[in-house]
C-alpha cells in the first residue's frame, strides 16, 4: 500500500482493518486504535481471534471462510452482535474480498452507529414516557366521567345518567317490542331522619339505601339517584308487567331488617311506584310522572313500610 492510500484510510470515520487468508492483521487504522486502545505497531500480524477474541465465535469464523473462498459480503448488525470491539459503543461490521494479483484479503469495516442506538433509546424513553402519561389522561378521564355520570354521595349513576341510559333502553324497547320498566322511589319519612339525627347521619341512610337498591336489582337493571331521597330503577327487557315484584320482594326483604348507623338502629322502609312502556306512556318524562304519581299513592296506602304500587 502506498503512503497516500494509508492517509486515506487513516481520515476515515471509521474502523478499517485488512486480514490476509490466514486471518492475520496487516492493516488497522487510526480509528481502530482510537476506539480500541491498541496500536498497530503492536497487533499488525497477529491473528485477529487473539487480538478480538470475540471474533473467534463461530458464526464469525464462518463468515471470514465464505468472504475469503466465494467472495460474498456478510454485514453483522450493532443491534444483534453486541461488544464487537469494546463494552461502550455499537458498530455494524461489513466484511468483503479484496483481491491483488493472486492473494485474497478481507476487508472489514467497522461503523459506529452508537449515537443511532442513543436516539433510538432516547426516543424509546420518550415513547415510554408520551405512554405512561396517556396512561394517565385515561385513568384521569374514567374519574371525570365518573364524577359527571355518578352521584358523589352514593355512587350510583346520577341523573344525567339515567337520562342518556334511559333515552337508549327506551328505544332498544320499541325496537325488540320488550317492555321497559321503571320504579320511582323514596325513603319514608326521611324528613323527620334528617330532623332527628342530623344530616351526616341522613347521608348514611341514603348510601345504605343506595346500595340496598343495588343489591336488590338485576344485574341488567340500573339504579339511579334521582335527587334528594329519590331513586329511580330502571328495568328492561321486561317481559311481563309482574317481572318487577322480583326486584320488589328482594327491596321489602332487605328493608324488614334494622341497621345500625353510627351506632343507631333504625327502620327504614321506602315507598314505590312503577310504569312501562309502552303500556303506561311512550316517553322518559312520562314515565316518570306515571311512576312518581303511583310512588305517592304507595304511601298513602303504607306509608310507614316497604310497598310498591302500580297505577292501573
Amino acid at each position: 500500500m502506498n503512503k497516500l492510500l494509508y492517509q486515506v484510510l487513516d481520515n476515515l470515520n471509521e474502523g478499517i482493518v485488512l486480514l490476509n487468508e490466514e486471518l492475520q492483521i496487516i492493516y488497522w487504522n487510526y480509528y481502530m486504535e482510537d476506539i480500541t486502545n491498541l496500536k498497530r505497531y503492536d497487533i499488525l500480524n497477529q491473528p485477529i481471534v487473539d487480538i478480538l477474541p470475540n471474533f473467534s465465535m463461530r458464526y464469525y469464523l464462518d463468515a471470514f471462510y465464505d468472504v475469503i473462498e466465494q467472495g460474498t459480503i456478510s454485514f453483522f448488525s450493532g443491534a444483534i452482535h453486541k461488544q464487537m470491539l469494546n463494552n461502550s459503543d455499537h458498530f455494524n461490521l461489513k466484511m468483503s474480498r479484496i483481491e491483488n494479483e493472486d492473494k485474497h484479503f478481507i476487508q472489514l469495516e467497522f461503523m459506529n452507529v452508537t449515537s443511532q442506538f442513543n436516539q433510538i433509546k432516547q426516543l424509546k424513553s420518550y415513547v415510554n414516557k408520551l405512554w405512561d402519561t396517556n396512561r394517565e389522561l385515561k385513568e384521569k378521564e374514567k374519574i371525570i366521567q365518573k364524577l359527571a355520570y355518578h352521584d358523589k354521595l352514593t355512587g350510583a349513576a346520577n341523573r344525567s345518567l339515567f337520562y342518556e341510559v334511559s333515552s337508549s333502553l327506551l328505544l332498544q324497547a320499541k325496537r325488540n317490542k320488550t317492555l321497559l320498566g321503571l320504579i320511582f322511589c323514596d325513603v319514608n319519612k326521611f324528613k323527620s331522619i334528617n330532623d332527628t339525627y342530623g344530616h351526616e347521619f341522613g347521608d348514611k341512610v341514603l348510601i345504605h339505601i343506595s346500595q340496598l337498591l343495588e343489591k336488590s336489582a338485576r344485574e341488567s337493571d340500573m339504579v339511579c339517584r334521582y335527587g334528594g331521597d329519590e331513586f329511580v330503577i330502571l328495568l328492561p327487557d321486561m317481559k311481563d308487567v309482574d317481572n318487577y315484584k322480583v326486584v320488589a320482594s328482594r327491596i321489602v326483604k332487605l328493608t324488614k331488617k334494622p341497621v345500625k348507623i353510627q351506632n343507631i338502629t333504625i327502620s327504614l322502609s321506602i315507598s314505590g311506584g312503577i310504569s312501562f312502556y309502552p303500556i303506561d306512556a311512550d316517553t322518559v318524562d312520562q314515565l316518570l310522572v306515571k311512576a312518581d304519581a303511583a310512588m305517592y299513592a304507595a304511601k298513602q296506602l303504607k306509608g310507614t313500610e316497604t310497598y310498591f304500587y302500580r297505577m292501573e
